[in-house]
């Protein structure tokens, strides 16, 4: 093999790896806007999930029925397969059948509207009667309660008044209570200085009254013994006396006719 030979082989060697670096760099771009293009078609997929479930809730609340429903399939190849129903065929119709029923009801609906707006007039004429009802009554409630804040205050200032000369009174019975206070004090060192003095006056005539006491009974004693001194004195004196008089007796009995002498001795 020549020099010729090699270079050649070497230069389309080099091509050829600069052919599979280019390739590479090609397939790795292709890959970055396949992996780009499904996670875009994810997020799509998502959104069209959201779009389908709202669309779904819908229908529900239109009540078109249970079969008319999206419910998506990721291997479709048609819109249809991916959502399940045919819009065209099968969903469009029971719209536009819907969309006469509204159609219908809204005439319907107009008509009462027009009965309905008829019968706002009336109310609000009504209304209208109510309102110049409530402004009169409202004009007759702001005098009531002027009249009512003009009595508040005359209530207010009684009030006023009175409670000043509530507290005049207070202070009055206050400085009167001082005063009694202060009687009451002096009353109090009048009644004990009395006490005092009557306890003296107790204690000294109970001591005067255990000496008359004692005197009175010495005078009784003696009373008793004179008494007693007395009585023996008499008796004494009645013994004598009887002996004197039956000595006279005697002494007359000689004497005296014997007739007297009966007579004297009977009355002995």
């Amino acid at each position: 093999m020549s020099s010729r030979d090699v270079e050649r082989m070497r230069r389309e060697l080099q091509a050829m790896e600069r052919d599979i670096g280019e390739a590479e760099l090609a397939r790795n771009t292709w890959d970055e806007k396949s992996w780009d293009l499904d996670v875009t078609v994810g997020h799509k997929f998502k959104e069209l999930e959201a779009l389908a479930m709202e669309c779904n809730q819908a229908m529900r609340r239109l009540k078109l029925g249970d079969h008319f429903q999206y419910v998506l399939n990721a291997k479709g190849s048609t819109p249809a397969e991916i959502m399940g129903i045919d819009y065209k065929s099968k969903l469009k119709p029971a719209l536009d059948s819907y969309a006469d029923d509204i159609q219908k009801s809204s005439m319907e609906k107009l008509d009462d509207l027009i009965s309905l707006q008829q019968l706002s007039k009336e109310n609000a004429a009504k209304i209208e009667e109510k309102k110049n009802h409530v402004v009169a009554l409202q004009s007759r409630i702001d005098e009531l309660e002027a009249q009512l804040n003009l009595l508040k205050k005359e209530i207010q200032d009684y009030t006023y008044r009175c409670a000043a000369e509530v507290k005049t009174m207070i202070e009055e019975v206050q400085r009167e209570a001082d005063d009694l206070d202060v009687v009451e004090r002096d009353v109090a060192e009048v009644l004990k200085t009395s006490k005092l003095r009557l306890q003296e006056a107790i204690s000294q005539s109970e001591e005067e009254i255990q000496i008359r006491a004692y005197d009175l009974f010495t005078l009784v004693d003696s009373v008793s013994r004179y008494k007693e001194h007395v009585e023996s004195n008499i008796s004494e004196m009645k013994t004598n006396l009887a002996e004197a008089a039956v000595a006279v007796s005697d002494a007359y009995k000689g004497s005296l006719p014997a007739r007297f002498a009966t007579v004297l001795n009977t009355n002995l």
